[in-house]
Order: structure tokens, then C-alpha cells, then sequence
């Protein structure tokens, strides 16, 4: 038997072994944190060279049309501004301290990108935005955001979420568990409130809250308006509820007793009038060139009856 065939492949395997442990490994660190952005695949991480070669690459934009491929037009809540970028990330491992790899999902409905997040206070069941610029709005690290901090979960097993909870497919970052109400009796003064969310299909998370304001939920708002449903981190157990037109930019003027504010009319009211405002909201404004108007006021009036 001739030595040089035998002598061939062993020196082929031994040249393999290194590119099979590092496939193994990025397969592993994958799975720790595996994107799921429903059929979708993420913008890669790519190379300082790769980065260099792209001439729009940390440029400002508007939309991903202004960004050369693959990149995407990302806005970041920590700077306030928009610019085309890769992904940062594909494991929570390429984060640092303070921050989890999470999905940024596009408007135009391009391939999404892998962010660094911060990770934040928010507990399970509590509101929260995605890629918050405040700790005081991020989910604690193990949890995702959908509107609401949960836990991963599989849809196929409900015992996945703990009691009073569902899972739920999420458009980035894959299913996690939100709040539910349903089929429980909730305490004196509140009701089961629906947390109906624009970017999730199917079942709605719902809590046990008292309502703030006119329950347009319940007893819908006159066809020029439309419902408007504010919830805050704290208390988790309450809800405001209001009917709001809009105006400027050509719309019909605001009601009687209402001001516009940002396009919106909003229950106009008197600071030195208490009674001006219904239970539940407070007379404010920010600055001398704003109008007066009633407005959520979450802590002060948590344990108020609506």
C-alpha cells in the first residue's frame, strides 16, 4: 500500500478539524440567542473592509433606499438620529455589560438588523419599549419586549408561561409571554382592559385595570374620532382612555372646550379648577406656548375612583 494517498488524507482532516470546531461554535453561540424574524434573514455582521468598501456605511438617512445593500437605515434612540448600518451583533456574548442582542425590525419590510439593547427594570407583565433609550422602559435581561416584558415560550406548549400569562409570536425576537386576563374575575373597580398592540396578530394580552377617562372600548368613539389608550409602566393596574379628533393642517377646528396640541384636541381646562379635568387626569402644560389641558396622571391618581 502506498504511504502518499494515506498520508494526503490524514493531512486533509487535519486541516478541516479548525473549520469544523468553528462552525460548531457559531452554531452554538446561535443557538444561545437565535433570531426569529418570521422567515426573514438578518443583515450580517459585517467587516471593518466590508464597511470601508460602502460609501453610505454611518451616513445619515431617511429610509433604507438611502442606504447602499445590505445595509439599513437604523434609528437610534440613544443619539436621536438615523444612519445606515450593519448588524452589531448576533449573540448577546458580542454585547456589553448592560446590553442583550436583540432584533430591529424594518418599516420597509427589508431584512431586519441585530442591535445591542439596553436592558432596563421592567418586569414580566410590565409595559416597555423595544430598543429603549432608558433603562426605566427596558425589560431585564432574560425577558423580550412585545409592548410587554415576558419570558421566551413555545406556542405549542402553554405551560411554557407561568398562570395569568399566554405566548405569543413576536415579529423580531420570536414568541414570548404576555398578561391575560381572560376567564378571570378582576377586582372591585376594574375590568378585563384588551392591550390591543398594531404589531401583533391574533390574541391580545389583556390586564385587570381601572379606567381612566371615557372606556371607549366599550362604548366606541363618535366616527370623527378615534380611541386613545394610554398605559404607563407604573401602576401596571390602570389604563386612560380618551376620544381624540384631530386638528391643523386643514382639519376642522377642535370642539368647544377642547385646544389642539400636536394635532390632537385635547379637553381644554383651568390650572386653578380642580373639577376642570375628570378623575383621572390633571390639568398641564409644559411651556407658556402650549394650551392648558387635561392630561394622564398616573401615580397621583392610582388609587383614585374613576
Amino acid at each position: 500500500m502506498s504511504w502518499r494517498p494515506l498520508l494526503a488524507t490524514l493531512f486533509g482532516i487535519l486541516l478541516t478539524l479548525p473549520l469544523v470546531w468553528l462552525l460548531h461554535t457559531a452554531m452554538f453561540l446561535q443557538g444561545m440567542n437565535p433570531p426569529h424574524t418570521q422567515g426573514k434573514t438578518p443583515v450580517p455582521v459585517l467587516s471593518e473592509e466590508q464597511r470601508r468598501s460602502l460609501l453610505t456605511y454611518g451616513q445619515s438617512c431617511v429610509s433604507d433606499r438611502d442606504c447602499e445593500s445590505p445595509l439599513r437605515c437604523f434609528f437610534s434612540t440613544h443619539t436621536m438620529s438615523r444612519y445606515c448600518t450593519d448588524s452589531r451583533c448576533v449573540t448577546d456574548l458580542q454585547c456589553k455589560e448592560g446590553f442583550v442582542c436583540r432584533t430591529q425590525t424594518m418599516t420597509s419590510n427589508e431584512d431586519p438588523i441585530r442591535v445591542c439593547s439596553l436592558t432596563g427594570m421592567r418586569k414580566e407583565g410590565e409595559e416597555c419599549m423595544e430598543h429603549a433609550s432608558s433603562r426605566n422602559y427596558a425589560c431585564e435581561k432574560e425577558l423580550l419586549c412585545q409592548s410587554r416584558c415576558g419570558r421566551r415560550c413555545k406556542p405549542e406548549d402553554p405551560s411554557s408561561c407561568p398562570e395569568g400569562f399566554f405566548c405569543q409570536g413576536g415579529p423580531a425576537d420570536g414568541p414570548s409571554c404576555l398578561p391575560t386576563c381572560e376567564g378571570r374575575t378582576c377586582p372591585d373597580g376594574q375590568r378585563c382592559v384588551s392591550l390591543e398592540h398594531p404589531m401583533l396578530e391574533g390574541r391580545h394580552a389583556s390586564i385587570c385595570a381601572t379606567v381612566y377617562g371615557r372606556d371607549c372600548q366599550q362604548s366606541p368613539c363618535p366616527q370623527d374620532q378615534v380611541c386613545q389608550f394610554q398605559d404607563y409602566p407604573q401602576p401596571v393596574d390602570a389604563v386612560w382612555m380618551q376620544c381624540i379628533s384631530t386638528c391643523g393642517q386643514g382639519a376642522p377646528p377642535c370642539p368647544e372646550g377642547t385646544v389642539c396640541h400636536l394635532y390632537e384636541c385635547h379637553p381644554a381646562c383651568t390650572p386653578e379648577d380642580a373639577s376642570s379635568c375628570e378623575p383621572g387626569f390633571t390639568c398641564h402644560r409644559k411651556t407658556d406656548q402650549e394650551p392648558w389641558r387635561c392630561v394622564p396622571t398616573p401615580r397621583a391618581t392610582a388609587n383614585s375612583s374613576p
